[in-house]
This record gives C-alpha cells, sequence and structure tokens, in this order.
C-alpha cells in the first residue's frame, strides 16, 4: 500500500514536467524529422511529423491520468495543458464515470497507446527509410 502512495505521490508532483519533457522531445524529433521530410518532398509525412509534436504529449497525458486514476494527478495539472487537452483531461479524471462501467482502464491504456504509436510512426518511417 505505502509503494501504491509514493508512486501516486510521484505522479501528483511530476507529472506535468513528465508531459513537459515529451513534448520538447517530440518537439526536437518530430521538429526535424519534419524537416528532412519537407526536403525530401515527403509532404503527408512532414505534415504528420508536425501534428505529432502535439499527438505525443496527449498520450503521455492520458497514460499519466490513467496511472494516477485512484488519485488527484488531474488537479495538480497546469492550467496550459487543461486548455491544450481538455477532452484527455475529461476522460481521465478520477470521478469520471468512464471507471464504472466494463474494463475502461484498459480500453483507456490501449487508446492511449494507439496514439503513442500514431504519435511515433513519422519518427519510426524516418528511421527505416534512411
Amino acid at each position: 500500500m505505502r509503494n501504491a502512495e509514493q508512486h501516486y505521490s510521484f505522479l501528483f508532483k511530476y507529472g506535468w514536467c513528465i508531459i513537459y519533457l515529451v513534448f520538447l522531445i517530440g518537439l526536437f524529433l518530430n521538429g526535424s524529422v519534419a524537416i528532412s521530410y519537407f526536403r525530401n518532398g515527403r509532404w503527408l509525412l512532414g505534415i504528420w511529423a508536425l501534428f505529432s509534436i502535439l499527438i505525443l504529449p496527449k498520450a503521455a497525458l492520458g497514460l499519466i491520468l490513467i496511472a494516477g486514476h485512484k488519485s488527484i494527478v488531474f488537479l495538480n495539472m497546469p492550467e496550459i495543458i487543461r486548455g491544450i487537452f481538455p477532452r484527455t483531461m475529461q476522460r481521465y479524471r478520477s470521478d469520471s464515470l468512464i471507471y464504472i462501467s466494463g474494463n475502461p482502464i484498459l480500453i483507456g491504456v490501449v487508446r492511449e497507446l494507439i496514439w503513442l504509436g500514431i504519435g511515433l510512426f513519422p519518427i519510426i518511417t524516418f528511421l527505416f527509410l534512411q
């Protein structure tokens, strides 16, 4: 029980830092991949890489909120994150109705892993095309 409390405490204190870190890493990686795609004339993958800059933090936010679903992790998220990703914040709140029916945690994890895959696709494609 003590280990779970430390886990939730860590997510409450540093969850927003993880989101910013994922954003900065995604900005650097997807931004440089997008520039490379645009230089090579692969416009669709370049645009996809640009959109992935926001997809990666959204997936990370969802996974953090799911991991901290028994705590109040969503309360410590800065207003900018709440403004950029309002549906994700609402979907995974600890008092949300999503936790009442079926196996919503599994469905949420699968949904966010799919978003993570969509966000990482331009980078993975770039690595295989080079």
